[in-house]
């Protein structure tokens, strides 16, 4: 797996009190961060890794590294081989700012170049897209080749098709032991209701809540990371993004704090603000009896 090895001295950031769980299997294992765009794990739980301050050993591994879509007009029309240039570059900043260890992009073209529309993008079918068999090939094999420990991707909230094609990719990909969570894709969830996302997540992707992570005290650097991906960022998306973590913490107040066992209160006197939610598979039905309950 060619990839960049971006580990350098850095000033470690100060941490949030009550760091526990999930923070502490960043700062001691391997970590791999599944994105299908460059920017989309800055977005949906780049307070996390903000807490987390620096991974022990994390891998950012972009799916869909190819593109045509730029939000300044003048970079649109450089083209798509400009604009996936200036996107690795971003991706390769946020990876020093967040203490990244590695960078793999597979090179694949995303939506915008194999013919879909806003529409269409997040409205078609998974089975249509021709690309579904060697994105999914090769998203598993990355993931394996991992070996990590702990492994974070995408929930396809809001149903774009690239964020399908990765999160059906993840399932089962992990090795035995390895434990999967699923962020909410921002700023996609921030632009439907509440009642909506949950549905999404429970009923068509048969997760379940893991931990509520309280990213109240980094919110700011959290912005400041998607703010690096210039080419695709503007205010609107920060604000859907903090739309809802907001809602999030004010829904769930027992959330945890920066990354706590799952069911662990927030600690004395402090209410999050700003949470971020990572969700697990459900478990799998019992077996029916065949013979019928005895």
């Amino acid at each position: 797996m060619g990839g960049d090895s971006l580990r350098g001295p850095a000033c470690e950031p100060a941490r949030p009190p009550g760091e526990r769980a999930l923070a502490e299997r960043l700062r001691e294992g391997r970590t791999l961060l599944v994105s299908p765009h460059p920017d989309d794990v800055a977005y949906s739980c780049g307070g996390l890794l903000a807490a987390v301050g620096r991974p022990a050993h994390a891998t950012l591994l972009t799916v869909f590294t190819r593109s045509a879509w730029a939000l300044p007009r003048r970079l649109r029309r450089a083209g798509a081989r400009v604009i996936s240039a200036q996107r690795r570059q971003e991706e390769l900043r946020y990876c020093r700012m967040r203490g990244l260890a590695e960078y793999w992009p597979l090179g694949f073209a995303d939506a915008s170049l194999r013919g879909y529309d806003d529409v269409a993008e997040v409205s078609s079918p998974l089975e249509a897209d021709g690309m579904r068999d060697a994105v999914e090939e090769a998203v598993a094999d990355a993931v394996r080749r991992s070996d990590a420990d702990t492994v974070l991707a995408p929930a396809a909230v809001g149903s774009h098709i690239d964020h399908l094609l990765v999160h059906g990719a993840v399932h089962g990909a992990a090795r035995e032991g390895a434990l999967v969570l699923f962020y909410e894709d921002l700023p996609y969830a921030g632009q439907h209701e509440a009642a909506a996302v949950e549905r999404t997540l429970r009923d068509e992707r048969r997760l379940v809540p893991f931990a509520g992570v309280d990213i109240s005290g980094v919110v700011e650097q959290k912005v400041r990371g998607m703010y690096v991906y210039g080419s695709q960022t503007d205010d609107e998306c920060v604000r859907e993004a903090l739309h809802h973590a907001r809602r999030t913490a004010t829904a769930a107040p027992g959330s945890t704090v920066a990354g706590a066992a799952p069911g662990a209160p927030p600690g004395p006197g402090r209410t999050a603000s700003h949470v971020e939610r990572l969700w697990i598979a459900a478990p799998a039905a019992p077996a029916a009896d065949p013979a019928g309950a005895r």
